[in-house]
Formats: structure tokens, C-alpha cells, sequence
């Protein structure tokens, strides 16, 4: 019997540019497709513990830390992203891959049952660097903790202008009453320890006049944002009021 190609390889009519493109948001939501589709080269085994280390540096010095994903279209680098994201979810399949065994066990120390905060999301449409990254960590943050407070990402010094006329002219009492709505009625904030603690006039301006990196000046942003400027969510952020891991990827 005779056995053609064409009865071994199943060939689409059609290939579009973008058909066979892993989306990095879409690719960690089916780990198992994922990893059953890559390849890890020799390469990749160095880039993933180059990766690693970054991350793990970052954390150990507790400092901001870039990274600069450049490769042409159709490259892998959102498959590349998509497998770090699982293996620092301590995803097992990932963990197996038999080419990264050495790279999980050198890092395990430090990424081994622990929980670490992945944010997958990618620029198209984006308007600015700033809104599209801090933006996006609000917006995953208010997805997967509804009960988590607002991060305080957001631009400050308008926000607090805004924020002192409105407490004029609403009063103390009833500015800071609303303010602290979530935290005097046993609501969204519970069992979030020292975050949940209520302002008041000493309080406010304390965090009012600290440096822009200080924690309650933050947390003050976040929820003047989430009670009174629900607006600014999805605009109006400030690159220097957040320590995050950027994997920036381009298709250049």
C-alpha cells in the first residue's frame, strides 16, 4: 500500500502570521498545552537561569530590577514568559520539563513552595508606558483580591490636591468617616493587619508630606483612589511610587 505525506501530516488550508504565536495570557491558563509545545533548547536552559537569578536578586536586595525581552516575531518570547510564569507558580508540569531539571533544583531554595505575584498582561492598545504596566497590576490586583486594598500606583500630588479641597469642603468628620468606611465596618479590609488602620486628620498629613516611597503615603493614594477618585483606575500612574520586575517583550 502506498502511504502519501499528506495521509501523515495534517496541513491547514489556510496559515495566518499569528497562528502558531502563543499568547502569553492565554498560554498560562493552559499549562499543559503549553509546555507539551515547547522545546528547550540549550539556550533557553541559560536564559531561564539567568531569568531566575534576576528575579531572585530582586527579591533579596528588595530593589526594582528590568529585563529587556528582544526577539523578532514568532521567536518564543511569550512562550518564554509563559514557562517562567509557571515554573515560579511551582506549577509540577513546568518543574518536570527533564532540560530545566538543573535550573529547578538551583533555584528551588528560593522558589519552592512559595506563592509570588504574576501579573500576565500585554501592551497592545496600550496608550503609555506607565498606565498600561501599573494599570495593569491594579486591575489584576482588583481581580484576583476584590478584598485587597487599591495599590497606590497612582499619581499623588493631584490626588491629594483634589483630596484636601474635598475635605474642605465636605469637614473632617465626614471626610474621614467616608475615608475610613472600609475599616469601620468590618468590611474589605479585614485581615489585612496594620492596612486596615483608619485615618485621621495627624494621619493624613503625615503620609500627605512623607517621601513618595513611603509606605503610608502609599497606601494613603490607594484609598483615596478606591473611595473618592474611582476615575484615576484607569489612568494616572506613577512609575516611582512601585517596586516591580518588568519583562517588557517587543515584536521588532
Amino acid at each position: 500500500m502506498t502511504t502519501y505525506i499528506r495521509d501523515l501530516i495534517e496541513l491547514p488550508d489556510r496559515v495566518r502570521r499569528g497562528d502558531f504565536v502563543l499568547r502569553l495570557t492565554e498560554g498560562v491558563t493552559k499549562p499543559e498545552e503549553t509546555i507539551e509545545n515547547y522545546v528547550v533548547t540549550p539556550q533557553l536552559v541559560d536564559s531561564f537561569d539567568e531569568a531566575l537569578g534576576l528575579i531572585c536578586s530582586s527579591i533579596e536586595s528588595h530593589s526594582s530590577k528590568a529585563s529587556y525581552l528582544h526577539g523578532s516575531f514568532g521567536s518564543g518570547k511569550s512562550h518564554f514568559m509563559a514557562i517562567l510564569h509557571l515554573l515560579l507558580q511551582n506549577n509540577p508540569h513546568a518543574r518536570s520539563i527533564p532540560e530545566l531539571a538543573s535550573v529547578v533544583a538551583k533555584h528551588n531554595s528560593w522558589t519552592g513552595g512559595k506563592k509570588f505575584l504574576l501579573v500576565p498582561y500585554h501592551m497592545i492598545g496600550a496608550t503609555d508606558m506607565e498606565s498600561a504596566i501599573l494599570g495593569g497590576y491594579a486591575d489584576h490586583i482588583r481581580r484576583i483580591h476584590p478584598e485587597a486594598p487599591t495599590p497606590g500606583v497612582y499619581r499623588s500630588d493631584e490626588i491629594f490636591s483634589d483630596a484636601q479641597n474635598l475635605r474642605q469642603s465636605m469637614g473632617d468628620d465626614a471626610f474621614f468617616l467616608k475615608l475610613n468606611r472600609d475599616a469601620t465596618n468590618g468590611g474589605g479590609l479585614r485581615g489585612w493587619g496594620n492596612i486596615a488602620a483608619g485615618w485621621n486628620a495627624t494621619s493624613f498629613d503625615v503620609a500627605v508630606n512623607a517621601s513618595p516611597k513611603s509606605e503610608d503615603r502609599v497606601r494613603l493614594v490607594g484609598g483615596l483612589v478606591e473611595i473618592f477618585f474611582t476615575a484615576a483606575r484607569s489612568c494616572n500612574c506613577s512609575l516611582d511610587q512601585c517596586i516591580i520586575i518588568w519583562c517588557i517583550q517587543t515584536n521588532r
